[in-house]
């Protein structure tokens, strides 16, 4: 992709974000554009790269908030936010959660290669099916790939948006699958569908 082109996309990702008092993105984007016109490559991506950084930021945040909340019971971690630039591109927000001896790990992966992987498996019926252990479900509306494997009590859940959000939920010494599927239907989809431009 070329520096006009990542132009673009930064600037459509900031404009349908909502705007913070201390907003330095669009000094950044204007600080690369000038650089840019000037043939400035190097501070071009600079200022590019904090654009991207402070969007991913901000984006990450609002993203952590539609995470699944803990069961009763249930302990959660703080949310943590990861830029994928340096494995394809792309963001990650992630939270642990822990009841006793169980736990549960919930990723959140936005424009990521790793959604293209996994909405190629959930479009492929006879793939899934001739995996171990692994069946198709409705997690509300949402097609799902559920994994449990009943004598290591570990598994995890699969959901893709639109090829562009993969929502993924994995657990170990879980008592069931139930659990896998209750804590997915907890992913606040309406709003990630909304902040994604889904």
């Amino acid at each position: 992709m070329g520096w006009q082109s990542k132009l673009c996309v930064i600037v459509g990702v900031a404009m349908a974000l909502p705007a913070f008092a201390a907003d330095n993105v669009p000094a950044q984007i204007e600080a690369a554009r000038a650089a840019y016109q000037k043939n400035d490559l190097p501070r071009t991506a600079r200022a590019l790269e904090a654009a991207l950084a402070d969007i991913h930021d901000r984006l990450g945040k609002a993203l952590a908030e539609t995470l699944p909340v803990p069961a009763t019971g249930w302990q959660a971690d703080p949310a943590e936010l990861q830029g994928l630039g340096q494995v394809g591109g792309g963001l990650s927000v992630s939270r642990a959660y822990a009841k006793g001896e169980s736990t549960l790990n919930a990723t959140l992966f936005l424009d990521s290669p790793a959604v293209e992987a996994a909405a190629a498996l959930l479009a492929n019926p006879a793939a899934t099916a001739a995996q171990p252990n692994m069946k198709r479900v409705k997690v509300g509306a949402e097609d799902a790939l559920l994994r449990y494997d009943t004598s290591t009590k570990s598994g995890e859940i699969t959901l893709v948006l639109n090829n562009r959000v993969l929502l993924e939920l994995e657990g170990e010494s879980l008592a069931n699958a139930e659990t896998l599927v209750e804590t997915a239907k907890g992913w606040n989809v309406a709003k990630i569908r909304t902040l994604v431009g889904l």
